[in-house]
């Protein structure tokens, strides 16, 4: 009688502490996912605004050796200005379902100042705006992804 008592009060325990034992294992794992989705979409991020900066970087850099793309290599770069706006605007408007809301307003502000950009009035002062708006977005979003993912400087 003694043996079933010691058995059936230790069964109680044991189902508590399994079903306990799932339930934060099921928790970190979902935390972990999440972590790893907004790593993915922070990275994705920063390497679609890194490739835009070859436009203006490729431009300013013949403009400063007084030096003409060709047509070949100018439509290479406007192309690729193309496909990695609309990977910076798609990735804003997913963003929102994994980027923290200082991200989003970086990218906004970022959206912003360029399109502040196509008002300037020459060549070279159009393509240095561009740089600095998107420089200064990588640089801030850098920051805020840091923050956001609990990741500090090693």
């Amino acid at each position: 009688m003694d043996v079933l008592l010691k058995i059936f009060s230790g069964f109680p325990i044991a189902l508590i502490t399994s079903w306990l034992t799932v339930f934060f294992s099921l928790q970190r794992f979902r935390k972990e996912k999440w972590w790893e989705k907004k790593t993915e979409a922070y990275t994705s991020l920063l390497i679609a605004l890194h490739n835009s900066k070859s436009f203006a970087e490729s431009n300013l850099s013949a403009e400063k050796y007084g030096k003409e793309l060709t047509d070949k290599e100018d439509l290479k770069l406007r192309e690729k200005s193309r496909e990695t706006d609309a990977k910076i605007y798609r990735e804003m408007d997913i963003g929102g379902f994994y980027l923290s809301d200082k991200a989003m307003s970086c990218l906004n502000r970022y959206k912003k100042e360029v399109t502040e950009a196509n008002k300037e009035s020459s060549w070279v002062e159009y393509l240095m705006s561009d740089l600095k708006a998107t420089n200064c977005c990588i640089k801030n979003l850098i920051i805020i992804a840091r923050d956001d993912l609990n990741v500090k400087n090693i």
